[in-house]
């Protein structure tokens, strides 16, 4: 085998350029991919600490318009005509619920709207924001 035919078989066989250009591309739609996922939650957010759970986002707001029903009759029982703003942040500081956590491990935070109806109850209205929903008539920033 001479120095000729090795010139014959690199013409008919990869070039190195080629086999990086391979590479490259693999590269390239393996990060696509990985986006790709990523962005339909598959490779969660932050990791869960321990006893932390996820909930969906109509349980995250069962969950908050419970917690501030607690702290309302806690501290506002006697308010007869007043709309008060119950914050998310409010009700974690105060110990009345915990983080609120999506479905992808996604930190949400809310407010409860609480007003004073024509039956002279308090009616409780409550919104959250997380990183991919967001109750709708959210309006508080």
């Amino acid at each position: 085998m001479g120095v000729g035919d090795i010139m014959k078989l690199n013409k008919n066989g990869w070039g190195l350029r080629v086999e990086l250009l391979f590479i490259v591309l693999f590269l390239f739609c393996l990060l696509i991919a990985t986006i790709g996922l990523n962005k339909l939650g598959l490779f969660g957010g932050p990791g869960l600490l321990d006893g932390e759970k996820t909930y969906s986002y109509s349980e995250l707001e069962n969950n908050m318009n419970e917690a501030a029903k607690r702290y309302y009759q806690n501290n506002y029982e006697n308010n007869v005509s007043d709309t008060i703003i119950i914050k998310s942040s409010t009700l974690l500081l105060n110990g009345y619920m915990s983080n609120m956590l999506d479905e992808n491990g996604n930190v949400c935070s809310g407010y409860t709207r609480v007003f004073i109806n024509y039956q002279n109850e308090p009616s409780f209205n409550t919104y959250i924001n997380c990183p991919r929903y967001k109750t709708a008539g959210y309006d508080y920033e």
